[in-house]
């Protein structure tokens, strides 16, 4: 069992300083790129004498949180107390104690409805190449050997490059129709940043474009009516059409939020924040004794090129000019209206797929980024947030599986060249209780 490294300084003439990490039972705590691999019984949990391995002064050491299966992180005590992710950026220019908390998992009690609702969710598909077909077959075959979806939900930008200008332009049947016209199940949209746009594709500040895809699915010469998006924001219960639904499924639209420049009075940021959050508030005051699941186009935290909100893309969180951009308005409001208050969130923007563990500011909600619908790319820090399962560098999709309280989540990848599917991943999880 190693419990430190102690290196010999005075030689040197530097004053010891020490980083000390303890964890209770239920997880263990990572360092990056110093040698912690603490877990409460055994592991590198004390560096003494720090100092003597740099060439220059020291900056700061990384330290990431994760839990074992049944527990989940639910805080950071002495010098990273004030940090509520996962990982935590430590000072080290003295002494450093540090301790992590893990909790178990608590299951919901109330029982749930005992139907089966299976789904499928993805995002960032509108693309109208031959990928979006490749994952379209998948899903096809994937949901047939389950027994059939009920549905799937769209996670934005459902159309590239090409922004709509009307409800009878033609990326509808290019970017969607075409390219699922093998499937038999509606698709509930939701809105992306390059949904929002009319001059500079991906800017999404120009919401009144989004409007456009609302009114879309009250054309009633479509080539289908998979399309499903009555506003911006809506809700809608599962078994569809069922008395006693066991899931309830709410559309956010985080857009104007993130938008860098919007001036639309509709879509003024603070008008449309407590809009949204009245609407959301009285969804969630209705009696549900099963799932509530909420999805959008921005995620709250990905390991993703474009990573949390509040540091989007590296951006940090200026007032007034990059607050927004950043994602910091959408952290702040996502915290205060859906942490904590729904099981799961759904969102896209990463063109990756992640199925990632709750974080303490959250509660007991889980994050799944499904947005690798028909392009992918590379992370760009896989280690930022704790996570069950990631993959970058695929196309895919998640198909999702509710029976009662049990929640079963299935990540398939697509070959890019070929449209092999592949089971990547899978697991079951207990609704949690708050």
């Amino acid at each position: 069992m190693l419990r430190s490294m102690l290196v010999a300084t005075a030689a040197l003439g530097l004053n010891a300083c020490n980083l000390t990490v303890e964890t209770t039972a239920g997880g263990r705590v990572i360092s990056t790129p110093l040698a912690i691999d603490c877990t409460q019984t055994e592991g590198s949990c004390t560096l003494e004498g720090y100092e003597s391995l740099f060439s220059q002064d020291p900056a700061n050491t990384f330290l990431s949180a994760f839990a074992d299966e049944g527990y989940q992180f639910s805080g950071w005590e002495g010098d990273c107390s004030q940090t509520q992710y996962n990982d935590c950026y430590v000072d080290l220019s003295n002494d450093v104690y540090i301790k992590a908390r893990f909790t178990p998992v608590t299951a919901a009690v109330t029982p749930a409805p005992d139907h089966i609702v299976r789904f499928v969710a993805l995002g960032d598909f509108g693309e109208g190449n031959t990928t979006q077909r490749f994952v379209s077959e998948a899903m096809e075959a994937v949901c047939s050997r389950a027994g059939g979806c009920e549905f799937a939900v769209g996670l934005g930008d459902n159309i590239y490059d090409d922004n709509p200008t009307s409800t009878y332009s033609t990326a509808f049947e290019v970017k969607f129709e075409l390219p699922y016209d093998n499937l038999d199940f509606p698709f509930f949209m939701s809105l992306g940043n390059h949904d929002n746009d009319l001059v500079i594709d991906g800017l999404g500040s120009f919401n009144h474009a989004g409007d456009i895809q609302v009114a879309y699915t009250r054309r009633d010469d479509k080539l289908s009516n998979k399309w499903q998006m009555p506003d911006r924001y809506y809700s809608f219960t599962a078994p569809l059409g069922h008395p006693r639904p066991l899931a309830r499924f709410m559309a956010l639209d985080s857009n104007p939020m993130i938008a860098a420049l919007e001036i639309a009075p509709a879509y003024a940021v603070n008008k449309y924040k407590a809009m949204q959050a009245e609407w959301l508030a009285n969804e969630l005051a209705k009696p549900m004794d099963g799932w509530r699941i909420a999805f959008t186009h921005h995620p709250f935290i990905s390991n993703g090129v474009h990573g949390n909100a509040g540091l989007y893309d590296g951006v940090p969180p200026l007032e007034p000019l990059t607050k927004r951009v950043s994602g910091e308005v959408y952290r702040e409001w996502f915290q205060n209206n859906v942490c904590d208050k729904v099981d799961l969130y759904l969102a896209g923007h990463d063109h990756d797929l992640q199925f990632l563990n709750s974080v303490p500011e959250c509660g007991k909600t889980l994050f799944i980024i499904s947005g690798a619908g028909a392009k992918s790319r590379a992370f760009k820090n896989p280690d930022r947030n704790a996570v069950f399962w990631q993959q970058d560098n695929t196309a895919g999709f998640f198909m999702i599986e509710l029976k009662g309280n049990r929640m079963t989540i299935r990540a398939y990848t697509v070959d890019q060249y070929n449209g092999e599917q592949t089971l990547a991943y899978e697991t079951t999880i207990v609704r949690r209780r708050s």
